[in-house]
């Protein structure tokens, strides 16, 4: 079976991986234009797989050189482009995706963040057929995974790269012998998530501790990490610890509370309280906080607002 393999990353090196491994034969790896990093198209290399990276997929051009290779089937692991028909048309067995998403929930971008954010206890992995919708096109394969409570997004992405290779040579496997129950989407409404940006990254202390323990786990390493404000300083928080049955109460969001010796600061939270057990300044190395109790994270905006009267009260008096 001849396969084009469009993807990127570290999980899309593994599945290429396993593809060759059974037998499958890949002429060229299409990699993204700026890769997240160079691991498919070193890997590539390595197997003497020359690789591509085009500035536009849909193009007569392409979609040309394409079909002149004569694939059976197109596979896409974290490909960037949005796939028109004409190239989804170039394998006679069509053009399938791989999704970190429990379709048809969790559509888009950033789904393993998203994910964890909502507190959900497992991430769904689907293989399907695109179309010209977003992640819309009908069902091959799901498999889901569970979210333990301490789970980062490190760990999630860990299980997943370890789950999809396998996947996804089952799906192949199917499609290869004519076994595929197709599932459509086309009755079901779903959820949608778009890409995160930055500015997404900041804490918002008058948020919910479960809510704010989500975050930090969802955008741990090896994404940027959640973000604060300590004296106007830029301050990530890589990870924290917070249990459903710890007191609510009414206090000052984002204000240190107290110490919990060798394991970091309480600080308060719109409802509860949250441990801060790892934090960087910017440039720094990572350190247990030990901030003392009373210090505030978040923009004070009390503070900002006596500053500024006070230095129109200067410049007044001038």
């Amino acid at each position: 079976m001849r396969v084009i393999y469009f993807g990127d990353g570290g999980w899309a090196t593994k599945c290429l991986q396993r593809l060759l491994e059974e037998g499958f034969e890949v002429p060229v790896v299409i990699t993204r234009r700026k890769p997240s990093d160079s691991s498919l198209e070193e890997f590539s290399h390595q197997v003497n797989i020359p690789t591509r990276a085009p500035e536009l997929v849909n193009t007569p051009e392409f979609v040309s050189w394409i079909q002149a290779l004569e694939p059976d089937l197109n596979i896409s692991m974290s490909y960037d482009q949005i796939l028109r028909k004409p190239i989804l048309n170039s394998a006679p067995l069509g053009f399938i995706n791989c999704h970190a998403g429990d379709l048809p929930y969790y559509r888009g971008r950033n789904v393993i963040n998203w994910a964890i954010i909502n507190n959900e206890k497992e991430i769904g992995l689907t293989i399907h057929y695109i179309d010209e919708g977003i992640d819309t096109g009908d069902i091959i394969l799901q498999h889901r995974l569970p979210i333990e409570w301490e789970d980062t997004y490190g760990m999630v992405l860990k299980k997943i790269r370890g789950a999809f290779p396998g996947l996804l040579v089952k799906a192949v496997r199917a499609i290869e012998k004519g076994e595929v129950n197709r599932q459509s989407q086309a009755h079901l409404e779903g959820t949608y998530f778009g890409r995160r940006v930055p500015g997404d990254e900041w804490i918002d202390w008058h948020d919910s501790s479960l809510n704010i323990y989500n975050k930090i786990r969802a955008i741990s390493h090896p994404a940027p990490g959640a973000r604060t404000l300590l004296d106007d300083r830029p301050l990530i928080v890589w990870q924290a610890y917070y249990e459903l049955n710890w007191p609510r109460y009414i206090a000052t969001p984002g204000e240190v509370v107290g110490l919990v010796l060798g394991q970091g600061v309480k600080v308060k939270t719109g409802d509860s309280i949250l441990v801060l057990e790892s934090v960087q300044f910017e440039g720094e190395a990572a350190q247990i906080p030990q901030f003392r109790i009373g210090t505030r994270f978040g923009l004070d905006l009390v503070r900002m607002m006596y500053k500024l009267q006070q230095e129109v009260a200067e410049l007044n008096s001038r």
